[in-house]
């Protein structure tokens, strides 16, 4: 069934917007609490280890309202089914990486719903390797996945959000951007990256009402990060390297994200949220 689904609902076009039709998942849950003034989250990556529990977290918000964004149509579809009936929402098969997608993704928001209020990004990739060890291409898909996605991310959504009133954008950067780690040179340099496009932003369009903040997980327990958090070995030296002396999960971090996107955090913007058991700021004993 789900293999069904996938073909009947192929990837945004990077051309026609009117291709993007063919590329939602309606869902009318919870239209009774939904109003005009109900908030309006778009989240890609929407179903990964990070992604998926930020989303089921704004699906509890009464009257929430959510466009979910990603590559796989049935994974999509696996995770708004999750979801149940607490929200509203539209599942739309896009890249992250695709300019033209991003912006399909927020002006579909925009058209069902008549704005967009708060957006996050939590695409993303690890790779553990040091610089001499790093191909030219490992680099580039590294920088576009955890870097280049998150300014097409904030590219579109404050073309939306600068004639709505403003909004929030949480991107997700890293404690190794802030704490030498050995063996994480281009993973270090991406997210780095994205705490430089954070705080320019932040500074550009606050006179918008629009806040950019970010978000610097430790390792996390994520399906991303099962390689790592799966080897006894590689957890126990994980471990050690965070000073609470364990690593994160999911939940942890799409907490921090939803109080980032939150209206009542009004008066937060341009600020980096280690969700990282003290790795980026304090040595471990």
């Amino acid at each position: 069934m789900l293999r069904q689904l996938a073909q009947r609902l192929p990837r945004v076009s990077s051309g026609l917007k009117s291709n993007i039709t063919n590329t939602c998942i309606k869902s009318s849950y919870g239209t009774e609490a939904s109003t005009s003034s109900s908030p309006v989250y778009v989240v890609f990556g929407a179903y990964g280890g990070i992604g998926s529990e930020l989303c089921a977290r704004l699906a509890r918000q009464p009257g929430a309202r959510m466009v979910l964004a990603g590559r796989d149509a049935a994974k999509l579809e696996e995770l708004r089914n999750r979801l149940g009936g607490g929200a509203e929402s539209t599942a739309v098969v896009a890249d992250v990486l695709d300019p033209k997608q991003v912006d399909d993704v927020i002006g579909r928001a925009a058209e069902l719903y008549g704005r967009v209020d708060g957006v996050a990004n939590c695409v993303g990739s690890i790779l553990l390797k040091s610089a001499h060890a790093t191909s030219d291409e490992e680099f580039a898909r590294t920088l576009q996945l955890n870097l280049t996605s998150c300014f097409y991310v904030l590219r579109s959504s404050v073309k939306r959000m600068m004639g709505g009133g403003g909004g929030s954008i949480a991107l997700c950067s890293s404690a190794v951007a802030r704490h030498g780690v050995p063996n994480h040179e281009a993973i270090a340099a991406a997210k780095a990256g994205v705490v430089g496009l954070m705080l320019s932003a932040a500074a550009t369009y606050a006179p918008k009402n629009i806040r950019v903040n970010c978000v610097a997980p430790g390792l996390t327990r994520t399906p991303l990060a099962a390689r790592i958090t799966g080897s006894p070995a590689a957890l126990k030296a994980s471990e050690a390297m965070h000073p609470l002396k364990r690593v994160g999960e999911a939940r942890e971090v799409a907490a921090a994200l939803e109080f980032l996107l939150s209206p009542e955090q009004g008066f937060i913007t341009g600020q980096v949220l280690g969700v990282d058991g003290g790795l980026g700021s304090i040595k471990a004993q």
